[in-house]
């Protein structure tokens, strides 16, 4: 199935699957104004519900429908080396730019299947900042759950989501397909953040996974289509 539909998660502007841009301002409540186009904010928001921007759209027919529910959570949990212990304290040098502390999100967007219909949401903006300087700094070994979620409806009943992070050229493709009938499906993405453990005379060096900042999203099916009536 096409996934031509995008959710950015941005704060100043904000693309729902089929809502024409100029009708948002009346779907839209909460942090931010709709501008007629994205720009990039200066603002940092953290996990205080006061600053999730909420969606809500028109009632859609859905007797043909199934109805999700999308949630994202981040994590930055440390990579063990075989005796247990934490392989980041090893490290005796970073790359530049990279903090040993914590890590940034930024740059996030998702595209839903191109038929998919948006109910009503809320999610933390600064992950979808396209500059790293604003972007959602996690400190390492911690997750955050809920940083976004959003219901919406399709006919697919294995809904295939695309998402891209930190400005990446590439997507991840995530099939959800809710084996063994269950209604709760999910996909991880992962990336990495190194440094160097060991130094040679020669001037080379070991450099090492020490985090693994991973995004997770899930997908629970909370209904399916109306049977016709007989």
């Amino acid at each position: 199935m096409k996934t031509t539909s995008t959710i950015l998660m941005c704060s100043s502007l904000v693309a729902i699957p089929d809502v024409d841009a100029r009708d948002m301002q009346t779907h839209l409540k909460g942090a931010v104004q709709v501008q007629a186009a994205a720009a990039a904010s200066d603002e940092f928001y953290n996990l205080d519900s006061d600053n999730l921007l909420t969606v809500e759209t028109d009632n859609y027919e859905t007797s043909s429908f199934y109805k999700y529910q999308f949630r994202m959570d981040l994590s930055t949990p440390l990579s063990k080396a075989y005796d247990g212990t934490n392989e980041i304290d090893k490290c005796i040098g970073w790359q530049s730019g990279v903090s040993p502390t914590n890590y940034t999100w930024y740059g996030i967007s998702f595209q839903l299947p191109e038929d998919s219909e948006s109910r009503e949401g809320g999610w933390n903006t600064a992950p979808a900042q396209p500059l790293k300087e604003d972007g959602y700094v996690q400190i390492f070994n911690r997750t955050d759950l809920g940083v976004a979620e959003y219901n919406f409806t399709t006919s697919a009943d294995r809904p295939v989501i695309r998402a891209r992070t930190n400005n990446d050229l590439f997507w991840d493709t995530f099939t959800f397909d809710f084996a063994d009938g269950s209604n709760y499906d999910e996909q991880k993405s992962y990336q990495s953040v190194n440094c160097k453990v060991s130094e040679r005379a020669d001037g080379s060096s070991t450099w090492i996974n020490v985090v693994r900042p991973t995004m997770t999203i899930s997908l629970e099916r909370l209904s399916g289509p109306t049977p016709a009536p007989t």
